[in-house]
């Protein structure tokens, strides 16, 4: 949620936080704060700062300016901290040697498990994640989805206080995605916070209580997400898709066209409040053959961060 200007201890705060890259790329000036209980979801496209600023919250990154602190301690190589954090990055590390089950293992002896304890935890939750006829097979011939699968046992199995998610519904399926969001609300009750960086709209509607719109490694807007959707209140959004190439500038032209981007063969256009599809059709010339089909639908949190920056949030990111 929005922090206030004091640092003030909680989960997790973060005061004017940044860190730098060559060539311009990084996070800036980001000032959060982490309520028990609390699912906070970073949105923003592929380069926005989404991982950059997950892994300096993980501790696995320092920053280059700025303050954050876990439970009012700033000391991110305390092993007190790390103890207290469930964390699934980008790009897991897994020995791949061994099995499902030993990777497990070895991770929850890490964090201090109790053998027996660890035992009936890593079989609840490889028995929750489908891995549990595949906890004997080696880690290398798992597919991506096993692996994430795995990650997200291993962030689990210790009981963390906090749990840091980098695209946790990358290559599940459906249905692994609504045990993933049944399993995070049962957490959140229990008082575990959670930040969730993806760029699955769907998933941050239904699960985030606080969004941070990061663009070019700052944050843009943030707010609750019914705040930030009534932003766009009586707007629609057109998806065209098409057989040839469409001009933007004469579709951003319109007065009733508030945003347009184009992302392979589809056609993005957020509509102004009361406007008419057919308004921004009878600008593309042979509308018969250059569209092939047409969808409007209400607009979700993609739509408003198109309407702020331009640029579409990657399609089909799970």
């Amino acid at each position: 949620m929005k922090a206030d200007t004091a640092f003030e201890p909680s989960l997790l705060s973060a005061a004017d936080l940044s860190r730098s890259y060559r060539g311009g790329k990084g996070v800036f000036d980001v000032t959060l704060k982490l309520a028990p209980g609390e699912v906070l979801g970073l949105m923003g496209p592929n380069g926005s700062g989404k991982t950059t600023l997950l892994r300096m919250l993980a501790t696995t990154a320092g920053p280059s300016a700025g303050r954050v602190a876990w439970f009012g301690n700033p000391n991110r190589r305390d092993p007190s901290v790390r103890r207290r954090l469930g964390v699934m990055l980008d790009q897991a590390a897994h020995f791949d040697q061994m099995t499902g089950y030993q990777n497990a293992w070895f991770f929850a002896h890490q964090y201090g498990v109790p053998r027996e304890l660890a035992g009936e935890r890593l079989e609840e939750l490889f028995g929750w994640c489908g891995l549990w006829e595949a906890r004997d097979q080696l880690v290398r011939e798992y597919s991506l989805g096993m692996k994430r699968k795995l990650t997200l046992v291993e962030a689990l199995v210790h009981r963390p206080s906090i749990l840091l998610l980098d695209e946790p519904t990358l290559a599940l399926d459906y249905r692994a995605e609504l045990d993933l969001i049944e399993r995070l609300r049962l957490l959140s009750l229990t008082g575990i916070g959670v930040v969730l960086a993806t760029n699955d709209v769907h998933l941050a509607e239904r699960i985030c209580d606080y969004v941070l719109f990061l663009h070019d490694g700052r944050v843009i807007r943030e707010g609750h997400p019914p705040e930030l959707l009534a932003e766009l209140a009586g707007s629609k959004e057109v998806q065209l898709q098409v057989n040839s190439p469409v001009g933007l500038e004469s579709l951003r032209s319109l007065p009733e066209v508030e945003a347009a981007n184009v992302e392979g063969d589809t056609v993005h256009i957020i509509l102004a409040r009361g406007a008419n599809p057919a308004q921004v059709l009878a600008v593309l010339n042979g509308t018969a053959d250059l569209v092939s089909t047409m969808r409007v639908r209400r607009p979700n949190l993609g739509d408003l961060f198109l309407k702020l920056t331009g640029i579409a949030l990657p399609a089909g990111s799970p």
